[in-house]
C-alpha cells in the first residue's frame, strides 16, 4: 500500500512538471506529455488494473488542472493505461521498461490517448483534419522520443540490451 503513496506523490511532481515546465520546450503547440509515460510505466510494472487507475486519477487530476473539457483527459488516459496494460507480463517487466520495447508502447498509448482526446474535443466543431493529425503524431513522437530518456538511464543501470 506504501508504495501507491509513493507513486500518487511521484505522479503529483510529474503533473507539475507537465504543467510548469515541458510548456517551455514545446514545439510549435507540440508538446510531450510525460503523464503517459508515466502512465505506461505503472501499467507495465504493476498490471492493468493498476495502468487503469493510474490513468483515471492522472487524467482528472489533468482535468482540474489544465484542461477545459471536464472528464476529456481522464477518459483518454485510462484507455491508455488500460491498453498498455495489455504489454504487462510479470516475467518481463525490466525487460519491457529498460528496452526499446518501452518505447513502442508509450507512442502507441500515446497515440491512442492523443486520439480519444482530439476525436472527443473536436465533436460538434469545424476542424482542420491535417492539423488535427498533425498533433496527434507530433504528440506521440515527441513524447516517444522523451519516453527514451529512462530507457537508456535503465538499461545501462540494469545492464540491459537495447532490443
Amino acid at each position: 500500500m506504501m508504495i501507491y503513496v509513493r507513486y500518487f506523490f511521484v505522479g503529483l511532481a510529474i503533473l507539475f512538471i507537465q504543467i510548469t515546465m515541458v510548456p517551455l520546450i514545446s514545439i510549435e503547440k507540440i508538446a510531450p506529455d510525460l503523464v503517459i509515460i508515466f502512465v505506461v510505466y505503472m501499467a507495465l510494472r504493476n498490471g492493468q488494473i493498476v495502468g487503469t487507475v493510474a490513468g483515471f486519477i492522472s487524467g482528472l487530476l489533468m482535468d482540474l488542472t489544465v484542461d477545459f473539457v471536464p472528464g476529456l483527459s481522464a477518459l483518454s488516459k485510462t484507455v491508455s493505461g488500460f491498453i498498455s496494460g495489455y504489454f504487462y507480463s510479470e516475467a518481463k517487466i525490466e525487460a519491457n521498461i529498460g528496452t526499446l520495447r518501452f518505447f513502442g508502447i508509450v507512442i502507441l498509448c500515446s497515440a491512442v490517448d492523443n486520439l480519444v482526446y482530439f476525436l472527443l474535443d473536436i465533436l460538434g466543431s469545424n476542424f482542420d483534419g491535417v492539423e488535427v493529425l498533425r498533433l496527434i503524431v507530433g504528440r506521440s513522437v515527441y513524447t516517444g522520443i522523451i519516453s527514451l530518456i529512462p530507457v537508456f538511464t535503465l538499461s545501462r543501470k540494469k545492464g540491459f540490451g537495447y532490443e
